[in-house]
């Protein structure tokens, strides 16, 4: 019966977990950027692009981190003013020491970052104290801790009617390196905690088989599980929560994708292929000696050859108006931003001057819900840590929840800036193609002089309240 349990406990999953961890770990990479982001997993390969060339446009690919952006933008407006933590001295653990000897704020901001990606865990855990004197405890700095469970490494759990925890349990897996003398081995073990006590499972794999080792229970003494769930919201009460940020990554992808599409139409229209007629063999090998077309796909060569006698090939597919592209993409950063309160109009994306506003209680009401979040958090570390003392911890944690208009205003047009994607070349081809709109009329050289001017000075190019000019 034993192993039956250990087995059960060692493979479940909670179905809530399971279902939003990827797109948990899509924000998570995203707010990494880089490799972690740009990959074949987020730029999209089409079904008429060959593999050569969808991995040399993997290669070019430019990514502009929205969530990065504004999960730090967030945190830094909550802990733009500092925290008042007022604890008896003895207590100076919890503010000074909680977290693998680092301070309560160093945790809170991680603590701050993570739950707006997904939902998070906190355990307050404890050596034993029962058999020592306080004295003995403090000079020892043996005290009640911190652990950080991200959201892979909460495995399930039960609340009741009352939205406590029946029981939790917990992936303590770790890479086991104590002996610098032996290669290093991996533990797969997880914890299960319940009101009474808690017990470790360890699973063993020894080639196929698998052994699943429960150990014996250990009274925790305390009167509930001293696991926190953290969530930037928790509008259903049910421990997890949607983040803010799932709608976002996946405009935030769709923007990187246009991108990459946009630059690779402006790179195609840029260079001529030459249409090379031959005659004969001897044709064919001078004009391998001089283009060597056998070095890739048709779509990479600098000319195609044809027989004389034949008629010259032709290429046929859309128009592509670049224009299009940058109304798109500037779209869908507006409707990044306005999940945070920030608005804009605009007629087009050349025009200057845009209007722009900020729904202000829109972004106060997001802020004063992740600051009480937060607090709530803190606050529950230290009643937890009291019950480990046997011992009332009066809870002087308290969080700022006023929030000045202006500064917001001033982050968020900062954000709209930096959040406009297309660049400066980008940008400057749809100007002149604007200017031979406008001007059906303009003669050759008058045209020639004014996209000249552009190339050279960027006059048109994006004003710092209107375009931004750096992809990245």
């Amino acid at each position: 019966m034993s192993k039956e349990k250990a087995k059960l406990l060692a493979t479940r999953r909670s179905e809530k977990i399971k279902e939003k961890l990827p797109v948990w770990k899509l924000i998570y990479n995203a707010y990494k950027g880089g490799s972690a982001f740009i990959n074949k997993e987020n730029l999209f390969q089409y079904r008429i692009e060959d593999n050569t060339r969808y991995n040399k446009r993997l290669e070019r690919a430019d990514y502009t981190n929205h969530i990065q952006q504004l999960v730090d933008l967030m945190v830094g407006f909550v802990y733009s003013k500092p925290v008042r933590r007022d604890l008896d001295e003895k207590y100076s653990y919890i503010t000074d020491s909680i977290f693998k000897g680092k301070d309560i704020q160093t945790l809170m901001n991680m603590v701050a970052s993570n739950c707006l990606k997904s939902t998070v865990g906190l355990l307050v855990d404890s050596p034993k104290l029962e058999a020592m004197t306080e004295a003995d405890r403090r000079a020892n700095n043996i005290n009640p801790y911190v652990v950080y469970y991200n959201p892979e490494q909460i495995c399930d759990f039960e609340t009741d009617d009352d939205g406590r925890l029946v029981w939790i349990l917990l992936d303590n897996s770790y890479l086991d390196k104590t002996d610098p003398y032996s290669e290093p081995k991996y533990k797969t073990i997880r914890r299960l905690w319940t009101t009474e006590y808690y017990q470790d499972i360890e699973t063993i794999t020894n080639g196929k088989e698998i052994e699943y080792i429960l150990s014996e229970e250990i009274g925790h003494g305390l009167p509930e599980i001293p696991f926190i769930f953290v969530n930037c919201r928790d509008n259903d009460a049910d421990m997890v929560c949607d983040s803010p940020f799932e709608d976002i990554v996946y405009k935030s992808r769709t923007v990187f994708n246009m991108n990459s599409w946009a630059s690779e139409v402006l790179a195609s229209s840029s260079f001529q292929v030459l249409m090379f007629p031959y005659e004969s063999a001897e044709d064919i090998a001078a004009l391998e000696a001089t283009f060597s077309p056998a070095s890739g796909g048709i779509s990479d060569l600098p000319v195609i050859p044809f027989k004389a006698t034949t008629q010259k090939p032709s290429f046929e597919g859309p128009d592509i108006d670049i224009e299009k592209f940058i109304m798109m993409i500037n779209h869908l950063t507006d409707e990044i931003l306005f999940k945070f309160g920030f608005k804009r109009e605009t007629k087009g994306s050349w025009e200057s001057g845009v209007a722009k506003s900020i729904d202000f209680e829109k972004t106060e009401a997001f802020l004063r819900s992740l600051s009480l979040q937060l607090q709530n958090a803190e606050r529950r570390i230290v009643k937890l840590c009291g019950m480990y003392e046997q011992d009332h911890i009066d809870c002087g944690i308290n969080y700022s929840f006023s929030y000045e208009k202006a500064d917001i205003d001033k982050e968020l047009l900062r954000l709209a800036n930096a959040f406009t994607v297309p660049s400066a070349t980008i940008q400057n081809k749809a100007y002149k193609e604007i200017v031979s709109a406008l001007f059906p009329d303009i003669k050759n050289d008058e045209l020639a002089k004014i996209a000249g001017e552009i190339d050279k000075n960027g006059m048109l190019a994006p004003q710092p309240n209107d375009q931004s000019t750096d992809l990245k």
